[in-house]
């Protein structure tokens, strides 16, 4: 589509059907301004991954299926994400009217389907929890981490970006340590270097390739001098 852009801007369309929409969630980004030019009565996004909470990647999907009706994108971010964000960085509660306004305009252009609710075929989803215990270095890094005195202040404090920060850290953790921590990778072998001894001859020539007309004029040589191999 973004190469063959030009051609597909002569023609009017009836459906754009858009499958993997996340990619578009960034109105800066190049495929949301090209597409979103394309002259189209109706527009459908597909995708498979959850809408995030953030009010202006929810903008970039709206304006981009109805720019006539979600056209100032500040209106939007000043009705939503600036009291979301208030709230959040005040430790307030957020006001269940701004939440269920957000609903409210959303819920008619929202159509939310899970894959048994279309084919009735595919077997029940089974999960398996499996617990695994932390190595000894993951604990070690885990109780560090803990364990420090602004940790236990932010936590005391009750700072959500505070406390969402720290539940990521112990999820590095405990994924991988090297993912809080990297460890440089050394090699486990150690050898000893080798000492060998040559005669001044064979060390003459020992860095080059020679071919056999300079074998050749290495004997010439030997024998002018009276030298033997």
């Amino acid at each position: 589509m973004i190469q063959d852009q030009k051609i597909f801007r002569r023609k009017r369309w009836y459906y754009m059907i858009l499958d993997e929409a996340q990619h578009i969630k960034n109105f800066k980004s190049q495929t949301w301004q090209i597409l979103l030019y394309f002259q189209t009565k109706s527009r459908l996004l597909l995708t498979g991954t959850p809408l995030q909470n953030d009010v202006c990647e929810l903008w970039s999907l709206m304006h981009f299926l109805m720019p006539n009706i979600f056209d100032s994108q500040s209106d939007f971010k000043e009705w939503f994400s600036v009291p979301m964000q208030q709230a959040l960085q005040k430790n307030l509660p957020i006001s269940h009217e701004i939440i269920k306004k957000l609903h409210s305009i959303l819920r008619p252009f929202l159509l939310r389907r899970l894959k048994k609710d279309v084919e009735k075929q595919l077997p029940t989803k089974t999960e398996y929890l499996i617990k695994c215990q932390l190595s000894r270095r993951q604990r070690y890094l885990y109780d560090e981490f803990i364990n420090k005195e602004n940790r236990k202040s932010t936590m005391k404090s009750e700072d959500f970006l505070g406390l969402m920060n720290i539940l990521m850290q112990l999820r590095k953790v405990c994924n991988h340590p090297d993912l809080y921590e990297p460890r440089l990778i050394e090699s486990p072998f150690f050898l000893i270097s080798l000492h060998y001894y040559v005669s001044s001859l064979c060390k003459f020539d020992c860095d080059k390739r020679i071919g056999l007309e300079g074998l050749r004029v290495l004997i010439n040589q030997m024998e002018m001098t009276g030298k033997s191999l």
